[in-house]
Protein backbone atom coordinates (compact mmCIF):
# COMPACT_ATOMS: atom_id res chain seq x y z
CA UNK A 1 0.00 0.00 0.00
CA UNK A 2 2.98 2.12 0.76
CA UNK A 3 6.25 2.97 -1.19
CA UNK A 4 8.71 2.41 1.40
CA UNK A 5 11.81 5.02 0.79
CA UNK A 6 14.73 4.33 1.47
CA UNK A 7 18.17 6.43 3.20
CA UNK A 8 21.45 6.14 2.40
CA UNK A 9 23.27 8.15 4.36
CA UNK A 10 24.35 5.70 7.34
CA UNK A 11 23.36 3.11 5.57
CA UNK A 12 25.50 0.45 4.74
CA UNK A 13 24.88 -1.43 1.39
CA UNK A 14 27.03 -5.29 1.98
CA UNK A 15 28.45 -5.68 -2.15
CA UNK A 16 31.39 -6.88 -3.51
CA UNK A 17 33.21 -3.89 -5.09
CA UNK A 18 36.29 -2.09 -5.39
CA UNK A 19 35.49 0.19 -2.62
CA UNK A 20 33.82 -2.33 0.03
CA UNK A 21 36.71 -4.49 -0.25
CA UNK A 22 39.18 -1.79 0.79
CA UNK A 23 40.07 -1.12 4.29
CA UNK A 24 37.95 1.58 6.18
CA UNK A 25 40.94 3.43 6.83
CA UNK A 26 42.05 3.62 3.58
CA UNK A 27 38.88 5.34 2.59
CA UNK A 28 38.81 7.24 6.20
CA UNK A 29 42.14 8.85 5.51
CA UNK A 30 42.05 10.64 1.94
CA UNK A 31 38.28 11.85 2.65
CA UNK A 32 39.64 12.88 6.27
CA UNK A 33 42.77 15.00 3.57
CA UNK A 34 39.85 15.86 1.37
CA UNK A 35 37.45 17.34 4.08
CA UNK A 36 40.78 19.71 5.80
CA UNK A 37 42.24 21.18 2.11
CA UNK A 38 38.19 22.36 1.06
CA UNK A 39 37.43 24.15 4.10
CA UNK A 40 41.12 25.92 3.20
CA UNK A 41 40.26 26.44 0.05
CA UNK A 42 38.88 28.97 -2.54
CA UNK A 43 38.90 27.72 -5.58
CA UNK A 44 35.51 26.46 -7.41
CA UNK A 45 37.87 24.95 -10.08
CA UNK A 46 39.09 22.46 -7.23
CA UNK A 47 35.73 21.99 -5.71
CA UNK A 48 34.38 21.09 -9.01
CA UNK A 49 37.25 18.72 -9.88
CA UNK A 50 36.95 16.92 -6.77
CA UNK A 51 33.10 16.68 -6.57
CA UNK A 52 33.27 14.95 -10.12
CA UNK A 53 35.49 12.43 -8.73
CA UNK A 54 33.78 11.44 -5.96
CA UNK A 55 30.37 11.51 -7.55
CA UNK A 56 31.78 9.01 -10.39
CA UNK A 57 33.18 7.01 -6.98
CA UNK A 58 29.96 6.95 -6.10
CA UNK A 59 28.47 6.04 -9.64
CA UNK A 60 30.92 2.71 -9.53
CA UNK A 61 30.22 1.65 -6.40
CA UNK A 62 28.07 -0.58 -6.55
CA UNK A 63 25.12 0.61 -5.38
CA UNK A 64 21.86 1.20 -7.57
CA UNK A 65 22.54 4.46 -9.20
CA UNK A 66 18.53 5.35 -9.29
CA UNK A 67 18.85 4.60 -5.60
CA UNK A 68 21.62 6.87 -5.24
CA UNK A 69 20.31 9.59 -7.62
CA UNK A 70 16.68 9.29 -5.69
CA UNK A 71 18.26 10.18 -2.18
CA UNK A 72 20.40 13.21 -3.63
CA UNK A 73 17.20 14.91 -4.06
CA UNK A 74 15.99 15.59 -0.47
CA UNK A 75 19.53 17.25 0.13
CA UNK A 76 19.09 19.04 -3.27
CA UNK A 77 15.88 21.24 -0.86
CA UNK A 78 18.50 21.70 1.39
CA UNK A 79 21.11 23.22 -1.04
CA UNK A 80 18.31 25.41 -2.85
CA UNK A 81 17.35 26.44 0.48
CA UNK A 82 21.37 27.63 1.23
CA UNK A 83 21.52 28.93 -2.26
CA UNK A 84 18.55 31.18 -1.84
CA UNK A 85 19.99 32.60 1.40
CA UNK A 86 23.24 33.48 0.05
CA UNK A 87 21.39 35.10 -2.86
CA UNK A 88 19.42 37.31 -0.99
CA UNK A 89 22.05 38.71 1.82
CA UNK A 90 25.65 37.90 -0.05
CA UNK A 91 27.72 40.24 -2.41
CA UNK A 92 26.23 43.23 -1.58
CA UNK A 93 29.33 45.34 -2.22
CA UNK A 94 29.82 43.31 -5.82
CA UNK A 95 28.66 44.40 -9.05
CA UNK A 96 24.44 44.62 -9.48
CA UNK A 97 23.66 42.03 -12.27
CA UNK A 98 20.19 43.02 -12.99
CA UNK A 99 17.41 45.28 -10.51
CA UNK A 100 14.37 43.82 -10.20
CA UNK A 101 12.08 46.84 -8.33
CA UNK A 102 13.87 46.63 -4.68
CA UNK A 103 15.55 43.15 -5.44
CA UNK A 104 18.99 43.26 -6.90
CA UNK A 105 21.09 40.60 -7.38
CA UNK A 106 24.40 41.07 -7.21
CA UNK A 107 28.06 38.87 -8.89
CA UNK A 108 29.36 38.36 -5.61
CA UNK A 109 25.83 36.27 -4.40
CA UNK A 110 25.51 34.37 -7.19
CA UNK A 111 29.42 33.22 -6.52
CA UNK A 112 28.73 32.52 -2.79
CA UNK A 113 25.23 30.89 -3.60
CA UNK A 114 27.56 28.52 -6.04
CA UNK A 115 30.30 27.92 -4.56
CA UNK A 116 28.65 26.47 -0.12
CA UNK A 117 26.57 24.69 -2.53
CA UNK A 118 29.02 22.78 -4.13
CA UNK A 119 31.19 22.84 -1.12
CA UNK A 120 28.13 20.99 0.73
CA UNK A 121 27.73 18.79 -1.88
CA UNK A 122 30.97 17.71 -1.93
CA UNK A 123 30.73 16.99 2.05
CA UNK A 124 27.61 14.66 1.47
CA UNK A 125 28.77 12.92 -1.26
CA UNK A 126 31.74 12.08 0.50
CA UNK A 127 29.99 10.99 3.72
CA UNK A 128 28.30 8.94 1.03
CA UNK A 129 30.99 7.27 -0.18
CA UNK A 130 32.37 6.48 3.55
CA UNK A 131 29.15 5.06 5.12
CA UNK A 132 27.90 3.00 1.80
CA UNK A 133 30.69 0.98 1.56
CA UNK A 134 31.75 0.40 5.06
CA UNK A 135 29.54 -1.20 8.14
CA UNK A 136 29.16 0.60 10.76
CA UNK A 137 31.58 -0.89 13.18
CA UNK A 138 33.84 -1.16 10.43
CA UNK A 139 33.71 2.81 10.87
CA UNK A 140 33.84 2.82 14.49
CA UNK A 141 37.37 0.28 14.16
CA UNK A 142 38.96 3.14 11.81
CA UNK A 143 37.69 5.95 13.47
CA UNK A 144 39.47 4.41 16.63
CA UNK A 145 42.57 4.02 14.79
CA UNK A 146 42.63 7.55 13.81
CA UNK A 147 41.74 9.26 17.45
CA UNK A 148 44.48 6.73 19.22
CA UNK A 149 47.11 9.27 19.43
CA UNK A 150 44.95 11.26 21.39
CA UNK A 151 44.54 9.29 23.85
CA UNK A 152 47.90 10.91 25.99
CA UNK A 153 45.91 13.59 26.06
CA UNK A 154 43.36 11.93 28.06
CA UNK A 155 40.69 11.85 25.18
CA UNK A 156 37.75 9.49 25.90
CA UNK A 157 38.78 7.65 22.18
CA UNK A 158 36.22 4.61 23.15
CA UNK A 159 33.56 6.91 23.98
CA UNK A 160 34.00 9.46 20.86
CA UNK A 161 33.81 6.47 18.90
CA UNK A 162 31.01 4.71 20.62
CA UNK A 163 28.72 7.99 19.80
CA UNK A 164 29.70 7.90 16.07
CA UNK A 165 29.03 4.27 16.10
CA UNK A 166 25.66 4.67 17.67
CA UNK A 167 24.82 8.07 15.64
CA UNK A 168 25.27 6.14 12.61
CA UNK A 169 23.13 2.83 13.72
CA UNK A 170 20.36 5.26 14.40
CA UNK A 171 20.09 7.11 11.33
CA UNK A 172 18.52 4.37 9.38
CA UNK A 173 16.81 3.34 12.41
CA UNK A 174 14.98 7.11 13.15
CA UNK A 175 14.02 7.05 9.39
CA UNK A 176 12.24 3.78 9.38
CA UNK A 177 10.55 5.32 12.58
CA UNK A 178 9.69 8.09 10.98
CA UNK A 179 8.26 6.56 7.79
CA UNK A 180 6.07 4.15 9.92
CA UNK A 181 4.73 6.79 11.95
CA UNK A 182 3.57 8.32 8.70
CA UNK A 183 2.14 5.56 7.09
CA UNK A 184 0.46 5.32 10.11
CA UNK A 185 -0.98 9.31 10.42
CA UNK A 186 -2.25 8.47 6.52
CA UNK A 187 -4.46 5.28 7.62
CA UNK A 188 -5.76 7.71 10.28
CA UNK A 189 -7.22 10.34 7.34
CA UNK A 190 -4.23 12.71 7.89
CA UNK A 191 -3.52 14.19 4.37
CA UNK A 192 0.06 14.86 3.19
CA UNK A 193 -0.17 16.51 -0.29
CA UNK A 194 -1.68 19.92 0.92
CA UNK A 195 0.07 22.92 1.00
CA UNK A 196 3.64 23.25 2.18
CA UNK A 197 2.84 25.33 5.52
CA UNK A 198 -0.01 22.70 6.08
CA UNK A 199 2.36 19.96 5.77
CA UNK A 200 4.76 21.65 7.83
CA UNK A 201 2.69 21.86 10.83
CA UNK A 202 1.52 18.13 10.40
CA UNK A 203 4.85 17.43 10.81
CA UNK A 204 4.88 18.02 13.94
CA UNK A 205 2.21 14.88 14.65
CA UNK A 206 5.62 13.02 13.42
CA UNK A 207 8.39 14.66 14.91
CA UNK A 208 7.13 14.68 18.49
CA UNK A 209 6.50 10.45 18.25
CA UNK A 210 9.87 10.03 16.54
CA UNK A 211 11.45 12.15 19.38
CA UNK A 212 9.84 10.43 22.04
CA UNK A 213 10.57 6.79 20.18
CA UNK A 214 14.48 8.23 20.26
CA UNK A 215 14.28 9.12 24.32
CA UNK A 216 12.59 5.22 24.68
CA UNK A 217 15.52 3.80 22.45
CA UNK A 218 18.32 5.62 23.84
CA UNK A 219 17.14 4.43 27.65
CA UNK A 220 17.31 0.71 26.09
CA UNK A 221 20.41 0.88 24.76
CA UNK A 222 22.25 2.78 27.98
CA UNK A 223 20.72 -0.17 30.06
CA UNK A 224 22.25 -2.75 27.56
CA UNK A 225 25.51 -1.10 27.85
CA UNK A 226 25.51 -0.66 32.18
CA UNK A 227 24.57 -4.58 31.82
CA UNK A 228 26.97 -5.49 29.36
CA UNK A 229 29.67 -3.74 31.53
CA UNK A 230 31.03 -1.42 29.15
CA UNK A 231 33.41 1.10 30.65
CA UNK A 232 34.60 -1.47 33.47
CA UNK A 233 37.89 -1.89 31.67
CA UNK A 234 39.68 0.87 29.31
CA UNK A 235 41.72 -1.49 27.53
CA UNK A 236 38.53 -3.03 24.85
CA UNK A 237 39.13 -5.96 22.74
CA UNK A 238 37.49 -6.06 18.60
CA UNK A 239 35.12 -8.81 17.36
CA UNK A 240 36.94 -8.93 13.92
CA UNK A 241 40.17 -6.85 12.57
CA UNK A 242 40.87 -5.99 9.09
CA UNK A 243 44.04 -6.66 7.50
CA UNK A 244 45.55 -3.45 5.92
CA UNK A 245 46.83 -4.64 2.98
CA UNK A 246 49.16 -3.35 -0.15
CA UNK A 247 46.34 -2.26 -1.84
CA UNK A 248 44.74 -0.30 1.15
CA UNK A 249 48.54 1.59 1.22
CA UNK A 250 48.60 2.38 -2.25
CA UNK A 251 45.13 3.73 -2.30
CA UNK A 252 45.51 6.10 0.77
CA UNK A 253 49.04 7.35 -0.15
CA UNK A 254 47.85 7.34 -3.83
CA UNK A 255 44.45 9.45 -3.43
CA UNK A 256 45.80 11.47 -0.30
CA UNK A 257 48.86 12.68 -2.52
CA UNK A 258 46.07 13.62 -5.52
CA UNK A 259 44.30 15.25 -3.44
CA UNK A 260 47.11 17.40 -1.69
CA UNK A 261 48.61 17.87 -5.29
CA UNK A 262 45.14 19.40 -6.89
CA UNK A 263 44.94 21.86 -4.08
CA UNK A 264 48.87 22.94 -4.52
CA UNK A 265 47.66 23.38 -8.32
CA UNK A 266 44.61 25.00 -8.65
CA UNK A 267 43.33 25.09 -5.23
Amino acid sequence: MFKKQQIILGHYRPIDSFYHNLDTLAKLFPIIVLLIVTIISDSMLFYSVLFTIVFLSLLFSGVDKSLLLRNFKPIMIFILITSLYHLLFSGKESEILFDIGSFKLYSGAVYSAAFYSLRLLLFIASAFILTLTSSPSQLGDAAAKVLKPFEIFKLPVQDLVLIIFIALRFIPILYDEFISIKNAQIIRGVDFSSSLITRIKKISAIIIPVFLAAIHRADELALALQVRGYGVTKKRTYYSAEKFQGMDFLFLTGSSVFIIGLYYFIG
